[in-house]
Formats: structure tokens, sequence, C-alpha cells
């Protein structure tokens, strides 16, 4: 993967998972968050953003399939549960996965990178685990 390539898609996860995040906490739709968020800070101007635009626009699209995977593939945690930073990691991991967007191992170690940036100590451990099942089962 190339140097301009990799950060670009990095950085669409990242905003992704914080436009899920918002999405969810302000009880809005994701496409209407990402809409007002790229127009407040110029998101459009950069190259990242049609893969970001493109995961928040998939997750929304499947949300209820997707969150169906994530609870069958995580033990003892059901999606209510779950820390929202945590969900919306989760949410774009899987959503990576079914759609086969890069390697299974490269979108769980970002997701994993992810939540060790932006969430709990433990996070980072659980959605690890929860897509390498879902990796295991699609692989």
């Amino acid at each position: 993967m190339g140097d301009e390539t990799y950060p670009s898609r990095r950085k669409a996860r990242k905003h992704a998972v914080e436009v899920l995040y918002s999405a969810q906490a302000r009880d809005e739709s994701p496409e209407a968050v990402l809409r007002d968020t790229a127009a407040r800070l110029g998101w459009a101007k950069h190259p990242w953003f049609a893969f970001a635009r493109e995961i928040v626009a998939g997750v929304a699209d499947e949300q209820a399939g997707i969150d169906e995977l994530i609870a069958s593939s995580s033990e003892h945690w059901p999606i209510d549960r779950m820390p929202r930073t945590d969900l919306a990691i989760l949410r774009v991991g899987a959503w990576e996965l079914e759609h086969e967007t890069a390697p299974a191992s490269v979108v769980v170690s970002e997701a994993v990178h992810l939540a060790n940036e932006l969430s709990t100590e433990r996070s980072g451990a659980f959605i690890n685990g929860v897509l390498g099942r879902i990796a295991a089962q699609r692989g």
C-alpha cells in the first residue's frame, strides 16, 4: 500500500468513527452528521473524505445487519452495553470486513489502533476479539 493511501484510509476510518459516534450520541442520521461536519470543517477537500463518506453511508445503510453480526460475535456483551466509541469502531470494522475494503488483518489492526487511541485500555483486546471472530467466519 502506498504511503499516501495508508494515512488517508486511516484518517477516513477515524473520522467515520467520530461521525458514527456523534450520530448515535445525538440521535441523528450519520449522513446528516457527516454532511454538517464536513461543511463546517472543510473535509470534502481532503483525499480521505470519499472513503469516510463510503464507510458512513455503508454503515448507516446496513446498520441492523452489522449490529446482528457484532452481537453474534461478542460473547456476553449485548450491543446496548457496549461503549459508544467501541461500537462505532466495531461497526466500521465489521462493515469493512463485509465489503473487503482491505485484507482482514489490516482492518482488524486499524480498528485496534483506533480503540487504543480513542477508547479504554481494554477496548483494543475486545475489538480484536470481536472482529477476529467476524473475520474467521468470513474467511
